[in-house]
């Protein structure tokens, strides 16, 4: 008898997990552009620094060969609330070109996945760490395989991450040592 409901109550759990799973899945390809957005002052950028880590999510998680429309929209968004950001500073360097080079839509994921992660991590965000973040968002978007373009230097940060050595190749192929992990983002 209490294996029945032991079960029973398994079942209920799986199905519970399941249907909050889903509905946080379609919440993330729900988002929306927000509308007659203005970047004027600090206030402006904070009040949408959560629609800015919503679309770095849907950017993330939304194919490449969906949606062209909106995820060009998503990405003038993020671009333009990047671009006067007081909160979140990003340097563009020549790897971060040679890994999108093939797939300028890793650009955008990499850029939005930046500024979640210093978003979401206030307090804590790092260079070092917002760009592991930021790499490891463009490999989860590559290793689907859909709308890529196979790129070398992609593949040399698929390997290294697969191999559990991305810290390493942060230090030497974007050029960023330990004692920069210290310094906060600003």
């Amino acid at each position: 008898m209490m294996f029945s409901t032991t079960r029973t109550a398994i079942k209920s759990f799986l199905l519970f997990s399941l249907f909050f799973g889903s509905l946080t899945a379609m919440a993330q390809k729900k988002f929306e552009v927000p509308e007659n957005y203005e970047f004027n002052t600090s206030a402006d950028y904070a009040k949408y620094e959560t629609a800015i880590i919503n679309a770095a999510k849907w950017l993330e998680d939304t194919d490449l060969d969906k949606e062209l429309d909106k995820r060009q929209k998503v990405n003038a968004f993020v671009l333009k609330w990047i671009a006067g950001s007081p909160s979140v500073t990003i340097e563009l360097t020549e790897p971060i070109g040679k890994l999108c080079s093939k797939n300028e839509e890793l650009f955008g994921v990499y850029l939005s996945a930046y500024s979640r992660s210093v978003l979401e991590n206030k307090k804590s965000s790092t260079k070092f760490l917002a760009t592991k973040a930021s790499l490891q968002a463009i490999v989860r978007v590559y290793k689907k395989g859909i709308g890529i373009t196979k790129n070398r230097e992609m593949d040399k940060l698929v390997k290294a991450d697969n191999d559990n050595r991305l810290d390493e190749f942060i230090k030497d192929y974007m050029n960023l040592d330990a004692n920069e992990r210290k310094d906060p983002v600003t």
